[in-house]
Order: C-alpha cells, then structure tokens, then sequence
C-alpha cells in the first residue's frame, strides 16, 4: 500500500466527510438504526459505483479533464444545461452551509440567527475572492475540524446506551426520507480528478496502485466516520433534531463551544473553497463576465435563503434529491457512451432507477408542499 494509494483514498473521503453528516442522526432516528445502517450500506455500494464510473471515464481521456469538457464531447447540444445543473448543485451546497452556519455560531454567542448568518456570509464571500496560496491546506483543516467532532461526540457519548428503536414503521413519506441526505453526504465527484492524478504518479513512479481498490475505499471510509457519529448522536439524545448539534445543549459549555467553534471552521472553509469553485466555472467553463461571475456566488445562496430556503433538512434534500440525482445520471450517461460495449453495461440501469425514483419522489413532494 503506498502512499499515493493512502492519499488517493484519503482526498476522496476527505471531500465526501462534510455537512451532510449532521442530518444523518435524524434520519436514522426516523427510520430506525437498524433501517438505516441498511440504507447507508446501499448507498454507500452505489455511489462507489458512480465514483469508479466517473473515474474510469477520466482514466481514458488524454488528460485530467474535468466534468464541463466530457459534457461537451458527450452530451453535445445538451452540454450547457448539464453543465447549469451542476452549476447549481454547488450554487445549492453553498445553500446548506449557509442555512447550517448559524446553529453553530448560536452555540457558542447565542443572539439572533439572522446577524449570524449575514456575519458567516460575509467573512465567507471576502474569502472568496481573496488569492489565497493555502487553500488545500484549508481543506484539510475543515475535514480536521469535523473528525474533531465526531470524535469529541464518540467520546462524551462512549458509556451511553442506544434507546433508539432499530426499526421504525416506515410509510410512504418516511421510507424516501434518507435518500436525499445520503446521496449528498456520499458525493465526492469533484474529488475524482485529484485520485486520477495520484493514479498516474503512481504509475510513473513505478508503483501503481489499483484505482477500483482506491475508490471504494474511500468512499467506504466516511460511511465507517458516519457511522460512530450518528450512534455517538443517537445515544446522547435519541429525540434528535436534523442538525444534530443543537440537540447536544445539555453537554458541557465548554464542549459545547469547542464543537460550535469546530463546526463553523469547517462551514467556513468549504463556503469559501466551493464558493472559488463555482466563481471558476462561471468565469472559465460557461464564459460569464467577471462581475456577474461575483454576483451570482456573492448574491444568489443569500437570496435563496430568503426567498424560503431555510429549513436545513429540506435544503439538504432538495440538492441530494434534485442536483445530485441529476449528477449520478449524467455520469451514468457518460459512462454508457463512453464504454459502449463493456460487460457491465446492464449494472447502469438498475443503477439510473434508484436515482430515478429519488428525483421522481422529491419533485411529487415539493410541488405537493
């Protein structure tokens, strides 16, 4: 095993290990703990299938090329839209952050949440534009700060016991209710680029590692991560509420402003960095002037949240269920095309279902809400 493999493995699940492990304790308290272990394991093996797809299609090409140009030679007339959607998944996940940022920082100041969502964005959006050389150091400190968490909430947790029932009756409502938290807390295409340029220094190093083996792990490794948090949550309080770190106020304030202080550098960070990412796009992939590139990542998630974006589950489960559903086939769609005679052709179909039945349940319940 060597270390371009461990880094490979590790710059995947680091950017899969993010925010959308804070909606995880509620949904299994839904469902049951037993149910939701079961749900996690499925969506763990299929979004290792997506991320192998997705790797093996950047693999082939002559260089690291990123999703806009494969939209382009692929998808044709049909490449602008697919590229909008992915634009606004980012523009969504900012969303998240930004609706999340305030639970935390009321932990540590209390206050109203709207002057701490207002301070979160600004000192987020300055960043944004800020030439910063420290920025993958920056990462890293984020996904630090969220093992932090979850190890400070394993720990206080370690001599509770589990009351929450491992099954739960599961209706017509509830039994869609994971789909969209997971799929967002087990995306990392944007990570796959990074494992592909591991992939080939390994190579001509003269080490190469199996990329199949890379990519399962590491999207097998947050599932593992995920796993003690929601337990660790779950013991502590099993009447959870979908932010998870709200419902821990009974712990000790000084665990408790450590676990407010690690949550917001890890918001903070991933704002900042995604916020790049989608200024990047704006102005490289799709062309848009310079001031409207800042006008959407500056304006847009702020005016989202205002026009009634505001419930953190509900966000987080609009983009799984939306934008991230939409992702999964638009990769499954590349794949296809990109390998049209591989043996493992028909495996796409079951696979597009699962993402088909989450979009179909997400956009019934949103036009019926």
């Amino acid at each position: 095993m060597g270390k371009n493999f461990i880094l490979a493995t590790g710059l995947l699940a680091g950017t899969i290990i993010g925010a959308g492990v804070f909606s995880l304790p509620y949904v299994f308290s839904r469902v049951g703990w037993l149910n939701g272990f079961f749900y996690l394991f499925v969506f763990t093996a299929v979004y290792g299938i997506i991320h192998w797809m997705y790797a093996r299609i950047l693999q082939v090409q002559d260089d690291n090329r990123q999703f806009f140009y494969l939209a382009r030679r692929y998808f044709g007339k049909l490449a602008n839209p697919a590229s909008l959607i992915i634009l606004a998944e980012l523009i969504f996940v900012l969303l998240v952050y930004l609706v999340l940022a305030p639970t935390f920082s009321m932990l540590i100041f209390g206050g109203d949440k709207i002057i701490h969502l207002a301070v979160f964005w600004l000192l987020g959006s300055v960043f944004i534009f800020a030439r910063l050389s420290w920025m993958g150091f920056a990462d890293f400190i984020g996904v630090l700060c969220i093992l932090g968490i979850i190890a400070v909430v394993f720990s206080v947790s370690w001599q509770g016991s589990l009351t929450t029932p491992a099954f739960q009756k599961l209706d017509f409502a509830v039994l869609f209710l994971p789909f969209g938290p997971l799929l967002f807390s087990l995306a990392g295409r944007p990570a796959i680029h990074k494992v592909i340029e591991e992939y080939r220094r390994s190579k001509v190093s003269g080490r190469p590692f199996l990329l199949k083996r890379a990519i399962l792990w590491g999207t097998a490794i947050p599932a593992v991560v995920y796993s003690f948090f929601i337990i660790s949550v779950l013991k502590l309080n099993p009447n959870v509420s979908p932010e998870a770190l709200n419902s821990l106020g009974f712990l000790s304030p000084i665990t408790i402003v450590l676990l407010g202080t690690m949550g917001l550098i890890t918001l903070w960070t991933s704002y900042f960095m995604i916020g790049v990412n989608v200024k990047d796009i704006l102005r490289s992939d799709l062309k848009y002037p310079v001031w409207l590139s800042a006008l959407v990542v500056l304006l847009v998630p702020p005016l989202l949240y205002f026009v009634g974006f505001q419930e953190f589950l509900f966000v987080i489960t609009f983009a799984g269920s939306i934008f991230l559903v939409l992702e999964a086939i638009f990769i499954i769609t590349l794949w296809r095309r990109a390998f049209p005679q591989h043996r493992f052709r028909w495996l796409t179909l079951p696979l597009a279902l699962i993402f088909i039945t989450a979009l179909t349940y997400e956009v019934v319940s949103f036009f019926k809400s």
